[in-house]
This record gives structure tokens, sequence and C-alpha cells, in this order.
């Protein structure tokens, strides 16, 4: 349930296991669609693809089936289908082999063990927005006569695609890929929503693929939303889950005041501790973990609690204060392999 609510998927592909998270804009059905489809979609890929990887395949599969159905959706009246895009982060990980692509401001950060015994982290992917310079540059290159096709938004303080969307590579986005579906919004809306279409695409649907040869010393991978990445660095990412792989598992998580403790003695998060041991077994969810310590950092949740962000209604209300959050932890190696040299 907890997959299907937040747009990710963890399932057996290939000869090893895939693994996605899905970050949705304007609107749910992208996101969903790709949630829903991966695992066929990259059942399909490595058979098409026979002796090559099929990460890149299953991007394009994606792609084309949401454009497909989004093309349904338009031609029922439902123009909004036609704005409907998603960021994508799927990896494939087999015993001796890690491959992920990207699309979009997702990330994903491998945890490595140095051989000091000390941990550290290895970011695998960038953020494809109109913000990072390397992803403004290129859409300048494509479109070299047309100044409006990345925009800097004085009121918000960010740059945006045709000053309307501000992740620069995503599945959907149709509106700003193609003129049949532009054409299908009001006239009334379009000016609003990226003006006239002279070279599009301007999203691309082009992943960029990492792949590495799994080694003993690889831990785990972390793969989210950019909602994580909005309040947490790398590095404070892995002192929120240190304490998980120093542990047995057998052993209760360390509690506020013990030794590779998340959590503070007193202030911000102290009242957050007995409410988060009420789930059962949460206590040692690294995603959980992760989760609660980006909510305790959260400027809103800094000066009235966290409570107050988890009292708020789902949907807009919610998304004023932070952004939606998707999680996965991946642990890449056998649990006694942790066990041995770790440092706190």
């Amino acid at each position: 349930d907890m997959l299907h609510s937040h747009r990710m998927v963890v399932a057996e592909g290939g000869d090893g296991v895939v693994c996605a998270v899905y970050d949705g804009h304007y609107g749910p059905r992208a996101s969903e669609f790709c949630r829903t489809s991966t695992k066929s979609m990259f059942a399909q890929a490595v058979a098409e693809s026979k002796n090559r990887m099929p990460m890149q395949a299953i991007f394009a599969l994606l792609e084309e089936g949401w454009q497909e159905f989004a093309r349904v959706l338009v031609r029922r009246g439902d123009w909004s289908a036609a704005m409907e895009g998603s960021c994508a982060l799927v990896a494939h990980v087999t015993p001796e082999k890690l491959v992920v692509g990207n699309l979009g401001d997702c990330r994903a950060v491998l945890v490595k063990r140095l051989p000091d015994g000390t941990l550290t982290t290895q970011q695998l992917t960038r953020e494809h927005n109109a913000s990072n310079p390397d992803e403004r540059a290129r859409i300048q290159r494509e479109h070299p006569d047309e100044p409006d096709a990345v925009q800097y938004i004085q009121s918000s303080g960010s740059w945006y695609v045709k000053g309307t969307l501000q992740v620069s590579r995503a599945i959907g986005d149709l509106f700003l890929k193609d003129p049949e579906f532009h054409g299908s919004l009001p006239a009334h809306v379009r000016p609003y929503v990226g003006g006239e279409l002279k070279t599009p695409p301007y999203v691309s649907v082009s992943p960029e693929i990492v792949e590495r040869t799994l080694e003993p010393n690889d831990l785990f991978l972390v793969m989210a939303s950019d909602g994580l990445w909005d309040e947490m660095t790398n590095q404070e990412c892995l002192d929120a889950i240190r304490g998980l792989v120093r542990r047995n598992s057998n052993q209760p998580p360390p509690g506020p005041g013990e030794p590779g403790s998340t959590v503070p003695t007193t202030g911000l998060g102290m009242e957050n501790w007995e409410f988060m041991k009420q789930w059962e077994g949460e206590e040692w969810n690294a995603s959980c973990r992760l989760l609660w310590s980006a909510l305790r950092q959260n400027p809103v949740a800094r000066r009235f609690g966290v409570d107050f962000l988890l009292n708020l209604e789902a949907g807009s209300s919610r998304r004023q204060v932070h952004d939606d959050t998707s999680i996965l932890v991946l642990w890449l190696q056998q649990e006694d392999s942790y066990k041995k040299g770790l440092k706190a």
C-alpha cells in the first residue's frame, strides 16, 4: 500500500531487482502510469534489448505508453492530461551490477565503506532542472533562436523551461514536446504554460544512466524524490541512518542520548520519538528514519513541530509547506557484512 501511494516500485526484473521512484507534477496520473507499468515494461525492455542493457529502453517505453494513454484522455476532452508529467528514477540491481537511470530531480545516493571502515556517500545522479547550469546551457544550445526557452522568474527566484516547468527532463509534459498536445490546451491557458512552441521538444526524455560493478564495500542505495533532498544533504542522509548499519538487527535502535542516536535529547524532534515508535517495527525502517529526519529539518516544523505538518490536510495545503516525499533504501550486501569494521 505504501509503495502504491508513494509511486514507488520494488519488483523482480531481469536477473535481479528493479526499483523505481516516480514524482509527478501537474497531476498524479503520469507517475501512477509509470508505477503500474514498470514491471511489465522492464520485462519488455529486457526482451527487446537482448544482450544489451535495458535501462535506456524502459524510459522510451514509459514515454510511448504514457503518450498513447494521454492521447486517449485528451480526445475524450480531458486536456489536463497533456500537461501531466513525472520525474523517473529507476535502478536495476543484480548480484554483480548496479545500473541507475534518471529523468528529473529525484536522486540516487550510494553509501559505501572506505578502507579505514568509515562510511561515505557517492551521488550517482544529478538534478535535471532549469536551475542546473548544465541543463540550462543544453536547452539554450538546442533552441539558440529562442531566448524564452528557459526563463528566470523573479517572483519565485528560480529558472523554468519555457517559463512554466522547473524540471528539464521527464516522462510526459507533452504540451512542451508535441504541438498536437499543446494545441489541445484551451486558448486561454496556452499563454500561461509556455506560449508558442517554435522548436519542440523543450523537455527531454533522454535519461542519464550510470552503471557500476558492485563491490563488497557498497552497502546500500538511497533513492528518493526531491522532497527529501530539499531538506537534507547526502551527508545528513547518511548520518540519519548510520546507526542501522552499526548495530545488530535484533537490538532496539539507539534512542535519545544513546551513541549513534539521531534523536535529540531535548528540543525539536524529541516529542515525536514515542509517536514514531508507535509504528511497530518501523523504528528499524531506514526510509522511515530518513522521512522523520527530513520532517524535523523542515523550517515550519522547526517552529511549530512535526505534528503540525502531519495534521495538515494532504494535498495542496501540505505541499505549500513541504513537498511530497518518496524514499526507497535498498540494501546491497548481506547484513553480516555490515557489522564488520564500521566506524561511527
